[in-house]
């Protein structure tokens, strides 16, 4: 078996961490697609991915961070501004089955990763354009607007050779948990993202927010020193329990009565280029909510906009000039069962069809001790999975 040709319309999910990886996902043969390229086509769209599960077909795809401004009515008279911005909103493709594979299999069914070249990672805005950004967000803070606002920009990346050539090169030097490819035809995601967004299985809502970052050292000790540092950091800590809390919130829309609890808070992760403060929130769902139904009251997550979420998102219509795209939004799977799994679309790089240029959304979460510096580093520091070391 080898993973689909460079014309084949897919999905696959994909788990590269070393330790105890769940089985790749693949999808391919798609029996019909739904997409979504207008904001009044976003809610439509998930009624029909909602009614193919109930076809018993599986549904796997992404929706972008713009169509979020579709599924709430506060946000309608920025969702008009954003109309018609050409990229889809969503896109699902629906298939018959799928098809499980060992994750340790999974290299060996990819091409060549010496097929494939990245250069280096160009901001679509220059440091001051961030810092006035940054400062825009700060005044937000100090007016008692806002806790936090997670921060973005676009960067473009040369690209050449086949893409799956190049998920095969940076796939171990992400060693996501939540990675994985989608080919719709006209453009290819290549997902490395280290964050749950949130799974349904067997009633059991899990999300698992992450916030909070320090660069890795090659010394051993300066980089345990480093992870000891993220984990007790007061600051980084208050940053991902806004978040925590925000979740929290989010699921209790969605879950029985005193079910949301907390069972992980403030664990350091290590992946290759960085370490990442991650906390779990868990809930039972409520009877008789689809997944789809989940996913339309919790989109977007919450780690990518800021608290309060509504208004975080007012204020990134504000401060950021570029659309997101695909980056912050979630890409996933729904089985007609009811299970699914859907994940936080960062580390996230969309190649159209025919380019040689990619689009890679880089952030952070700003609050009132934030300093304009050291986000733009961070930002740039979690670019680095890209290239080796």
């Amino acid at each position: 078996m080898r993973l689909p040709g460079p014309t084949e319309i897919f999905c696959l999910f994909d788990d590269a961490r070393q330790r105890g990886p769940a089985p790749a996902r693949l999808y391919r043969d798609p029996v019909a697609m739904i997409a979504a390229y207008r904001m009044d086509e976003v809610q439509p769209a998930l009624d029909r991915v909602g009614e193919a599960r109930e076809a018993g077909l599986h549904a796997a795809g992404f929706i972008s961070y713009e169509a979020g401004l579709a599924l709430e009515d506060r946000l309608a008279p920025i969702a008009a501004r954003r109309d018609g911005e050409g990229a889809p909103l969503l896109w699902f493709g629906l298939f018959e089955g799928v098809r499980r594979i060992p994750s340790t299999s999974v290299p060996g069914l990819l091409p060549d990763p010496a097929q494939a070249r990245v250069g280096a990672l160009r901001p679509l805005i220059d440091q001051p354009d961030h810092r006035a950004a940054f400062d825009a967000v700060q005044a937000y803070i100090r007016a008692g607007d806002i806790y936090q606002v997670n921060l973005t920009f676009p960067c473009d990346i040369p690209v050449d050779g086949d893409p799956m050539a190049l998920y095969a090169a940076i796939r171990p030097r992400a060693a996501a948990g939540y990675g994985g490819v989608i080919r719709t035809g006209d453009r290819t995601i290549l997902s490395f993202s280290p964050e749950l967004f949130f799974s349904q299985v067997r009633g059991q809502l899990t999300a698992r927010p992450m916030k909070g970052t320090a660069t890795r050292d090659a010394d051993p000790q300066a980089d345990a020193a480093q992870a000891r540092w993220l984990e007790e950091d007061e600051k980084q800590r208050a940053e991902n329990l806004m978040i925590v809390d925000l979740l929290r919130n989010d699921l209790s829309r969605v879950s029985r009565p005193g079910s949301v609890i907390v069972p992980d808070l403030f664990r350091v992760e290590t992946y290759p280029t960085v370490h990442q403060l991650v906390s779990t929130v868990r809930a039972r769902v409520l009877p008789g909510l689809l997944p789809v139904d989940v996913l339309r009251i919790l989109f977007p997550c919450g780690s990518i906009t800021g608290a309060p979420k509504l208004r975080a998102m007012e204020i990134i219509d504000a401060v950021e000039p570029h659309s997101r795209g695909v980056y912050t939004g979630a890409m996933g799977w729904i089985d007609p069962e009811g299970d699914a799994a859907f994940n936080v679309a960062i580390r996230t790089l969309c190649v159209e069809e025919g380019s040689n240029v990619g689009r890679l959304g880089l952030g952070s979460g700003i609050v009132a001790d934030s300093q304009g510096y050291s986000e733009w580093a961070e930002c740039l520091a979690k670019g680095r999975f890209l290239t080796p070391a």
